[in-house]
This record gives C-alpha cells, structure tokens and sequence, in this order.
C-alpha cells in the first residue's frame, strides 16, 4: 500500500473504528484476493467490535498497492460518507508530491503479501500509532464521565413529564441549514454527558438493539458516558447520511421516555 494511502487510513481512524463493521467489508476483500480465509479468522478472534476494525486495518496497509482502492470499493456501498471522504482525500493526496517507490510491481498476486520498506515505519507501528492517538482521544471523551447521579424520585418523573407535556405541541426550531447537517462526534460527545438512565430505552427507539446495547456495556465497563457515546455514534454509523442534527432531534422529542427539552436544545445551534 502506498505510503499517502496509509496516511489516509491514519487520518479516518477514528471514523473507521467508530462506524465500520468488519464483516460487512472482508467478503468483498476476500472476493478481490485483498484478505484470505486466516485474515478473517484472525479479525474474528478480536473480542470487540474496534479490535477487530483495529486488525482488519493492521492487516490491510500491509497488502499491496491495490488494497486501498479495493477497500474503498468495499465501503461504497454500506458506508458511503466514509467512501466519499476516503475518496476526496485519496484525489487531494494525488496532487501532492510523492516519494517514487522503491519497485513498481502491481501483480494481483502479490496483493496479499506484506511490503518491504527500508527506512518507514511498519504497518504495525503505523496502526499502532493511529491506536495510541484513538486511545487519547477516548480519555478526552470519558473524562469526568464517573460522575453518577441520584435517580429521579416517582414525583420528579412526573413532574418532568409534564413540563415536557406542556411543551409538546410545540416542535424546537431548528434552522434548515443546521438541521440538515450531519451530527458531528462532538455533538454526540456532548450530548452522551447530558442523558442518563434512560439512554438504554432510547436505544431501543432508534432501532438498535438489546444486544447492541450489551455490546457497549461490555465494551464500557463501569462508564456511562461512554456507553451511551457509543450507542450514538452505532445509530450515526446506522443511519449514515441521514444522520442528521435534524433527524436526532425529532427522534429525541418523539422519544416516549423522560428527556428535558434542555438536554438538547445545543443541538439546534449553529456549529
């Protein structure tokens, strides 16, 4: 793979191992002789959703110089935000000047055998990398997220179903050009850090499941913060580029649990 490819990977990590489920892309990267059956087995045996993404892209920057291309061709179709994001940064890499290869050998036969680089880094240490910076950034996301609070008694449940009663009839007003914006990982970041309890239930309203719920308990041991993080950013990966400020702001208003309309109303702000 080409050094501007691995560079690209680099800079969507985040996005790759928030959003990507391996099994959806690794028949096609088989089908393209890209993987081969101990690749899959070898992704499979990672635990959790991002260490196998985290393998998968481990695997991936050592193949050869077809394996960027193949890998965007099997994004295009489930994950076509990330295709057209890879795709514009893979075209602006193009105008940029290159280090020339040490051979040019781009045989379909050695897709699937790792490059030999004299003075890079590794492909492991490249992925390493990109993990060491993802793992920084999660710290930044879960800071403060232990902070824990009381349950609301019967009679602050009510009252706060009434107030949100009060307010129903009215729809929050939105500006057309932030509703139509795709919701950012801030926003859901921020928004993590205002729901509570009933962020379980309101999974289940936007269509995840029970078992994805468990996922991200399992996957967030004792941090709520990053459980409900990741149930946003699971519905984001969902919905795609119907993802929208606008979109998540109705479903939070239609949403028959107990949110406070102030919980939510940074949304419809200008970013």
């Amino acid at each position: 793979m080409e050094e501007r490819h691995k560079k690209i990977l680099r800079k969507k990590y985040t996005d790759l191992t928030s959003d990507v489920r391996p099994d959806e892309v690794m028949d096609y990267l088989i089908q393209e002789d890209i993987f081969d059956f101990n690749d899959i087995e070898l992704v499979r045996a990672e635990k959790v959703t991002k260490l196998q993404v985290q393998k998968l892209l481990s695997i991936l920057v050592t193949r050869g110089p077809n394996a960027f291309g193949v890998f965007l061709e099997a994004l295009k179709d489930r994950y076509s935000w990330l295709y057209e994001d890879l795709k514009k940064a893979d075209e602006e890499s193009k105008n940029q000047p290159q280090p020339r290869p040490s051979h040019d050998d781009t045989s379909t036969s050695e897709a699937r055998h790792p490059e030999q680089e004299t003075g890079k880094p590794s492909s492991d240490q490249l992925i390493t990398h990109a993990g060491q910076e993802r793992d920084t950034r999660e710290k930044a996301v879960v800071q403060g997220a232990g902070r824990g609070s009381r349950p609301l008694t019967d009679e602050e449940k009510v009252a706060r179903g009434v107030a949100n009663m009060k307010l129903s009839d009215q729809r929050m007003e939105v500006p057309s050009d932030v509703a139509q914006q795709r919701v950012t990982e801030r926003q859901l970041n921020i928004l993590a850090g205002k729901l509570g309890r009933e962020w379980e239930n309101l999974a289940i309203y936007l269509d995840l499941t029970k078992a994805d719920v468990d996922r991200f308990k399992a996957d967030n041991l004792y941090n709520t913060r990053s459980q409900i993080f990741a149930m946003l950013m699971a519905w984001r990966a969902k919905k795609g580029s119907a993802a929208t400020v606008g979109t998540l702001i109705r479903n939070l208003e239609d949403f028959d649990g107990i949110i406070e309309l102030d919980k939510f109303t940074f949304l419809s702000q200008s970013k």
